[in-house]
């Protein structure tokens, strides 16, 4: 529960939700936007107790307020807990960093009902109707644009063919970002961003083929940071961009 001198406090900052924002990309682009002073709000569901403690204790050496929601983004009902919570504690939401993802590699003859519906649920669906939900609060906003950033991936562009139910999902994300961004101009911008392979700090990184390396112009893949400070941008300082979708390859695309 937050006291009513603390939310009187965070309401006059601009408030943000990323889901998915406790750890690795979403852990990142969540300290960059710390450095500005927002209110975070962080959602989360299998990541341990220890590492979200670990996560706001990081963003409280900004001096930025924050606070970390368990929920399952893959339903509905749960995305709809946390936005009763965000307009009762808040009463306001200006920005949707839609960063909850799954990854996974299925041969084609492996796929299943189930295994499809994980990635469509966790990749797809809670976009589509977090998106929902942020728009019904951002249409309040009275003094800035709403703001929403739907992370994608370079999988949506190129035949991943090891792991076509991501794929697919993310396909989807960057069609629903023009859709979504037609339907809600001028009040709320919508953007995505779509990584190629990330290289990320604190994680194993078991997916990245590091035979790959050779397609990439820049020479290496990439960083959370190259992602975060795309992010900030579009936060910080876009007024006027919607409907697109930023590839952050490192040219990856170039050599297709």
């Amino acid at each position: 529960m937050i006291s009513n001198k603390i939310r009187k406090k965070i309401v006059e900052k601009r408030v943000i939700l990323i889901t998915g924002g406790v750890r690795r990309l979403g852990k990142e682009i969540a300290l960059v936007l710390a450095e500005e002073n927002f209110t975070l709000i962080l959602s989360y569901f299998h990541s341990p107790l220890s590492i979200v403690n670990e996560t706001i204790g990081e963003i409280k050496k900004y001096n930025s307020d924050s606070c970390a929601f368990k929920a399952d983004i893959s339903r509905h009902s749960e995305i709809k807990r946390i936005f009763n919570f965000i307009k009762k504690n808040f009463g306001r939401l200006d920005v949707l960093i839609n960063n909850a993802a799954v990854y996974d590699r299925i041969d084609f003859f492996k796929i299943n009902e189930k295994n499809f519906d994980r990635f469509i649920d966790t990749n797809l669906k809670s976009v589509v109707f977090s998106s929902l939900e942020a728009a019904k609060l951002m249409e309040n906003n009275t003094q800035d644009k709403g703001i929403i950033i739907n992370i994608a991936s370079l999988g949506a562009y190129l035949n991943w063919t090891e792991s076509i139910p991501y794929s697919v999902s993310k396909a989807a994300v960057v069609k629903f970002t023009q859709l979504s961004a037609r339907r809600l101009a001028p009040n709320i911008l919508i953007n995505a961003i779509a990584p190629a392979t990330l290289m990320l700090e604190n994680s194993d990184n078991v997916f990245v083929n590091r035979n790959e390396l050779k397609s990439y112009p820049m020479k290496r893949f990439g960083k959370a940071s190259d992602i975060a400070s795309l992010v900030k941008y579009l936060v910080s300082r876009n007024e006027f961009i919607t409907g697109h979708t930023f590839i952050v390859d490192g040219g990856r695309t170039l050599a297709v």
